[in-house]
This record gives C-alpha cells, sequence and structure tokens, in this order.
C-alpha cells in the first residue's frame, strides 16, 4: 500500500511549511500537526502537494510539483510531476504524457524554487 503524505508550499512566505501532518480540510481552513499542536492556516494561502508513493533514483521521495531529469529514448528531459487521469505523470512540454513510474528519474528541484529548470526545458 502506497504511503499517504503531503507537503505544503506557503505562498506568502515562499517556503515550505514544516509540518509533520495535516487535518482535513473544513471550507477554507486547513490543520497543520507540528508535533502534538495543530495549527490552522487559510487553505487559499499554501498549496498542498501529495507524495506520490515514488522515490527517485538517490531514495529521496517525489511529490506533486518536483522537476525531475529523465531520459526518453537518447534525450535528457527535464518535467514537472502533476496528477492526471488518477495517476503521477511527467508533461514533455504539453506533447507527451507519460506514467511517472516508467521512468528511472532524479528529482532536481521544485516548480516554486527552482521554476528557472521548467523555461529552460521549454
Amino acid at each position: 500500500m502506497r504511503e499517504i503524505k503531503f507537503r505544503a508550499w506557503d505562498k506568502e512566505n515562499k517556503a515550505f511549511m514544516p509540518s509533520e501532518g495535516y487535518a482535513i480540510c473544513d471550507g477554507d481552513v486547513m490543520g497543520l500537526r507540528y508535533g502534538n499542536e495543530m495549527e490552522d492556516v487559510l487553505t487559499d494561502q499554501i498549496e498542498l502537494m501529495q507524495y506520490t508513493g515514488l522515490k527517485d533514483m538517490y531514495g529521496r521521495d517525489i511529490y506533486e510539483g518536483d522537476v525531475v531529469e529523465f531520459e526518453v529514448g537518447l534525450i535528457r528531459a527535464k518535467a514537472e510531476v502533476i496528477y492526471s487521469r488518477d495517476q503521477f505523470i511527467v508533461d514533455i512540454n504539453g506533447v507527451m504524457s507519460r506514467s511517472l513510474g516508467a521512468y528511472f528519474v532524479k528529482v532536481i528541484g521544485n516548480k516554486f524554487e527552482n521554476q528557472e529548470l521548467l523555461e529552460a526545458s521549454e
């Protein structure tokens, strides 16, 4: 069974939130757990990303929003990990979408802190 976990990007502070878990959203509010403490956060202030259940070639967890590098034939490509049609995929310039699990990938950044990685691949 795939482990279910998330990470959250704080849009205002432009940083990942150091949370140990998340509670179910209640309308516009989500609960974040820090040890034994819970903190309420407005859902429009964060972007929540789910763990894919996969690890990269170095054993790092792969999340939605990560930028990964992989090979397609003889070409080395970079793409963002997205969730589409009930699976996590890499989308190469909107032309070719493939299941993330089909590749041996390396996480090289994420769409928030490393936007230049995606611009270079377009």
